[in-house]
């Protein structure tokens, strides 16, 4: 069926058209590891970013640099029935300067949000206000000093901080999901706030990360964790994304890789999960976070069949702002709860974050090749109807 309707609403024909460019360029992998080492000579030689930020992808992943600045692009796309969530591009920050400062910011994204507009999220990454390698000592119960036991009890207390304001705000906050071998600790400190602040609503909501082996079990046992102390879970579901940090960790260790073997073994575990929280979603909150078309469909047609409206409540699509626009803005028009992730932060911190973005694009040929296919479309049927 010949499409009609745009699926890049909230996007000039001229950002379109930089976007093709981009999306060309970064599914060439070489490209890719040249730009690597290229940022790589920047930062050695501390030479400034800024005036090359036209050539980072930042416009295109990223929406601002503070929160302020982040205004306009949230409203265009809500204009179009599509919410957002802010999410400060810092993540392994390293002193207690620097954690004081994202949890301030974060504090700005959840005072930013406004339920009766659809915001209705915030997000924290857990090394954005802790430490990285104190996650990992207190992950495999490693002695603590006195010095790390005093810096464990200010991350859990900036936990908390976020979470009352989540909760003060009527939102929900989001505890993003990194690396697997800090999972423990975050599971720490995270399950005891669910248990406290989750009695009425979803107040706070974890990500399970369906490319770690047996992950999708893990979710049933906080179902039941929430049934036995009687609270509202609030999951978001994703494949992952540190699936070369996680198989080169595991080799250098020559310990087993943690996530599946195959692709098709993560695809079983997602849809497993997604199968779960949609039988769960009349009481607690599932947000499926997928880029996959197939995921999507999977799930308009459980929908279908079982009788759930796709604006349920407890029932939230999600996709990363700059990716996916026309799977966003689809399941939008249908009626969907959906919100897109966007990062925003200074353009030399975000730079990590743009750098795993390339990556994961060079690397996914087919839903890269896809993007391309659709922006072309979008642009070919714009002139049409010019």
């Amino acid at each position: 069926m010949k499409q009609t309707q745009s699926l890049y609403p909230h996007k000039t024909t001229a950002a379109l058209r930089s976007s093709l460019v981009l999306f060309s360029l970064i599914s060439n992998p070489i490209i890719v590891r040249l730009a690597l080492l290229f940022w790589k000579f920047l930062r050695f030689f501390r030479i400034p970013i800024h005036p090359l930020v036209g050539f980072t992808g930042y416009d295109q992943f990223c929406a601002g640099e503070n929160v302020a600045s982040c205004g306009p692009t949230l409203d265009r796309m809500l204009l179009h029935g599509v919410s957002s969530v802010l999410d400060y591009a810092h993540e392994h920050a390293q002193t207690e300067k620097d954690f004081a400062h994202n949890t301030a910011v974060i504090l700005k994204t959840i005072s930013a949000a406004e339920p009766e507009k659809k915001q209705h999220f915030a997000v924290v990454k857990p090394s954005a206000i802790g430490l990285f390698s104190l996650f990992e000592d207190k992950s495999v119960n490693k002695p603590l000093t006195l010095a790390q036991q005093r810096a464990w009890e200010s991350i859990s207390d900036r936990f908390q901080t976020l979470t009352q304001a989540a909760q003060a705000n009527g939102i929900v906050l989001m505890v993003d999901a990194e690396e697997s071998w800090i999972q423990p600790a975050v599971n720490e400190l995270l399950i005891p706030l669910l248990r406290k602040y989750n009695k009425k609503r979803v107040v706070l909501a974890v990500t399970i990360q369906l490319y770690l082996k047996d992950n999708d079990l893990h979710y049933k046992e906080l179902l039941a964790d929430a049934a036995t102390h009687q609270y509202r879970l609030g999951v978001k579901l994703v494949r992952g994304a540190y699936l070369e940090k996680e198989r080169e960790r595991a080799h250098s260790l020559a310990i087993e890789a943690p996530v599946c073997a195959t692709k098709a073994q993560t695809d079983s575990q997602f849809r497993k999960a997604l199968e779960m929280g949609l039988e769960a979603c009349h009481t607690h909150l599932c947000i499926v976070a997928t880029h996959n078309e197939a995921d999507v469909a999977c799930c308009l047609t459980y929908c279908q069949e079982n009788q759930i409206p796709l604006a349920q409540t407890n029932l939230w699509f999600s996709q990363l702002y700059g990716m996916r626009d026309f799977i966003s803005f689809s399941l939008a028009a249908k009626g969907a709860n959906v919100f897109k992730y966007v990062p925003f932060g200074p353009v030399a911190q975000a730079v990590p974050y743009l750098i795993r973005r390339a990556l994961e694009n060079s690397s996914m040929k087919a839903q890269t090749a896809r993007e391309r296919s659709m922006i072309k479309e979008e642009l070919i049927r714009r002139r049409a109807n010019a």
